[in-house]
């Protein structure tokens, strides 16, 4: 559990730096002429998109030399990436840098690697909700200090967010270094272009292709996506939605995030475990997805502030307890010398879809209206939901 505190600390760290930067990047690019698209998939779905591309590379390159060196490249890359957005006075500039920052924050699939290499099958939910509370909670405490830090003399601005958010990177970096043990020992890493058979996947065999055998894993992967997209779709809108039907402020709009990260916190590490033990993974995942879906109904048909709270406690606490469970599930799927790889392409699968979730949102809700992006969401959570009851997935009990 020591192993498991500083990895949380170290992820938290990184994530209120990137909570610090969320809120301000969409009024920031919408001032330097962002179309309707950019103004929401130029900060998040940028991000996801290139996190998706790294994500992969970063497990694969973990489960060969171990998964402290990759958490520390990357981490020390963020570092540099929060610089530039500091600094980024076009709206080029400004994609280029969280293109950059989504690179080196591929390292969730080494984190989450980290977790499963240290915990148990039967504490494997508990201690990846444990985890994956770092990202709540650090998103938590992020957004406030954005709506705080980011305005200059009324106008929507990214220096002070982006020097923040470089700082506490710094420490996390150092953190790495001097905290984190390595948790793969030598003899179980699978070095990149050598063929290892182990267990049911075959030796050589790419992440994607031991993916697409394993049809359990790819409803998994899916239902994951489907979820993914409908939350990227509500986390990306938010501050055009709030602006323009109640008036929020940017400072407004970081407290509502950090409410909604809060739960979703609650979700992972204080209700999970229980959880877990009383329904297993599978039925509280469904439950976890009625919960996303019913969340976003809740934002589509809010008329005042009281619905909007309500809106975001139900989605917070359903958004927080499905990412520990279905990753729970993936686990159990992945073999143990592959683990790190699949990961990452799970991990994928939801970068995935904060990428489509942005890219449909800002069109939709500018030339749709205000309540479709939430409607259209909360029909795909609900599909997900649909191909993850199809599955027959493996779990601590069995």
């Amino acid at each position: 559990m020591k192993r498991l505190g500083v990895l949380w600390l170290v992820v938290f760290i990184s994530l209120a730096g990137f909570g610090i930067t969320t809120i301000p990047f969409p009024f920031v690019a919408e001032s330097l002429g962002a179309s309707d698209f950019w103004k929401t998939f130029g900060g998040s779905g940028v991000f996801s998109l290139f996190q998706l591309i790294a994500t992969p590379i970063w497990g694969r390159f973990s489960d060969a030399y171990g998964r402290k060196p990759i958490l520390i490249l990357s981490t020390g890359g963020t570092i540099l990436a929060f610089a530039w957005l500091a600094y980024a006075s076009t709206l080029e500039s400004l994609l280029i840098a969280r293109a950059f920052g989504g690179i080196m924050s591929g390292n969730l699939a080494a984190a989450f690697a980290y977790a499963t290499d240290v915990t148990d099958p039967k504490n494997r939910a508990k201690g990846l909700g444990i985890v994956a509370s770092a990202f709540g909670i650090g998103f938590a405490v992020g957004p406030p200090l954005g709506g705080l830090l980011g305005t200059d003399g009324g106008v929507p601005s990214m220096h002070w967010p982006g020097i923040a958010s470089a700082a506490l990177s710094a420490i996390a970096f150092l953190g790495t270094i001097f905290l984190l043990p390595e948790s793969l020992p030598k003899e179980s890493r699978k070095p990149i272009g050598k063929a290892k058979e182990h267990g049911a996947i075959e030796a050589g065999i790419s992440p994607i292709k031991a993916m697409l055998s394993n049809p359990v894993l790819i409803g998994l992967v899916m239902s994951s996506l489907f979820v993914a997209i409908a939350a990227g779709a509500m986390q990306s809108v938010f501050q055009f939605w709030g602006r323009d039907l109640f008036n929020f402020s940017l400072r407004d709009i970081g407290v509502h995030f950090m409410v909604f990260a809060l739960l979703s916190a609650v979700g992972q590490a204080g209700l999970v475990g229980p959880l877990v033990k009383r329904f297993g993974e599978k039925r509280l995942s469904l439950m976890a997805i009625g919960g996303v879906a019913v969340g976003l109904l809740l934002f589509a048909t809010a008329r005042n502030e009281a619905m909007v709270w309500a809106a975001i406690c139900v989605f917070g606490l359903a958004n927080g307890l499905f990412l520990p469970v279905i990753t729970s599930l993936v686990s159990f799927e992945a073999d143990s010398r592959s683990r790190g790889a699949v990961m990452g392409m799970f991990n994928a699968s939801s970068s995935a879809g904060r990428i489509v979730g942005p890219a449909l949102s800002g069109p939709v809700y500018f030339k749709l209206g205000p309540a479709a992006p939430f409607v259209i969401s909360a029909v795909l959570a609900v599909i997900g939901a649909v191909l993850l009851s199809r599955v027959r997935a493996k779990s601590a009990a069995g």
